[in-house]
């Protein structure tokens, strides 16, 4: 195909300014480095030169970035970069070093087939999280939670945890950055806000449609968050979270849970009358995560 724009005879006077904006292109720094590395000729750099002014003016946008949020491009986090394949220069476009980032984001954010949480929380990172980064603080409980996490990663089969622990412990957080480091390793993983899980559940009835629900039973790795704080009732006890339970048991899936209680205490928790029947309806859930999840505590970082 004839290019057209290499065809067109150019006047005199276009060419002095051609001339002179090819040799102000050089001196920039990254287009000097470009031309030099690759060895460019001047008939390539001078067919080119519609690229370089491309290049520059992108080259300019990104001067004084400081991050995604400060991007100027319609594609943020992308840069156009210079090619040379021997004979022409083009222009490709790839990832900044904060588009790489962001890359890298979307990539951990992908392995998460359910969250109805944040995604803050599954961006949560292990290594820095509070009790990983003050090691030398911890108490003797946190400790051995924390060594229980990290031979777990070392080797993510088998059971999971039940990590009871105060209001404001950090638990979830914690919890989600194992979730978030499994993520990273290329495994399918979920967290779930249960209070939250039971709201949709219940909204998804006019609509028919409860496909999360499948996601929930099949996900290899989940978190289930903030058990115990729903509002208990039969249907929500018996029919979701011990159907969560069963499956997740007789399938093998690790199961990771959050709670302010301990395994203990779930008797009392689940109990929504106190007589015989409902003690061992209780009591079925506190026994089938026991046999699910290593229970382990956290406790509040001192400062």
């Amino acid at each position: 195909m004839l290019d057209v724009s290499k065809s067109v005879t150019l006047s005199d006077d276009l060419k002095e300014r051609k001339k002179e904006s090819l040799n102000a292109l050089l001196k920039n720094k990254e287009i000097h480095d470009f031309v030099m590395s690759n060895h460019v000729p001047k008939s390539a750099i001078s067919d080119g030169w519609a690229e370089l002014l491309n290049f520059e003016e992108d080259s300019k946008k990104c001067m004084h970035c400081r991050g995604i949020q400060d991007c100027q491009k319609v594609t943020k986090g992308v840069r156009t970069m210079l090619d040379y394949d021997g004979n022409t220069i083009s222009l490709v476009m790839k990832y900044c070093h904060y588009g790489k980032e962001k890359e890298q984001e979307q990539l951990i954010l992908s392995h998460f087939v359910y969250n109805n949480i944040s995604r803050n929380l599954a961006l949560s990172d292990f290594h820095h999280n509070q009790f990983i980064e003050n090691m030398n603080r911890l108490s003797p409980t946190n400790k051995l939670t924390i060594a229980k996490m990290l031979d777990y990663l070392n080797a993510p089969f088998g059971k999971g945890f039940y990590l009871y622990g105060d209001s404001g412990s950090g638990k979830t957080v914690l919890m989600a950055a194992l979730m978030n480091q499994l993520a990273k390793r290329g495994y399918d993983v979920g967290i779930m806000h249960f209070p939250s899980f039971l709201i949709d559940i219940k909204n998804s009835f006019s609509s028919n449609d409860q496909s999360f629900m499948r996601v929930i039973l099949d996900v290899p790795y989940l978190m289930i968050d903030g058990l115990g704080e729903e509002n208990i009732t039969s249907w929500s006890r018996d029919e979701i979270l011990l159907t969560i339970l069963n499956y997740r048991d007789i399938n093998r899936l690790p199961t990771f849970i959050t709670s302010m209680f301990r395994l203990g205490e779930l008797d009392d928790v689940y109990s929504i009358r106190r007589d015989a029947s409902e003690m061992l309806r209780a009591g079925k859930i506190r026994a089938k995560i026991s046999t699910m999840c290593e229970e382990m505590q956290i406790e509040r970082l001192k400062s």
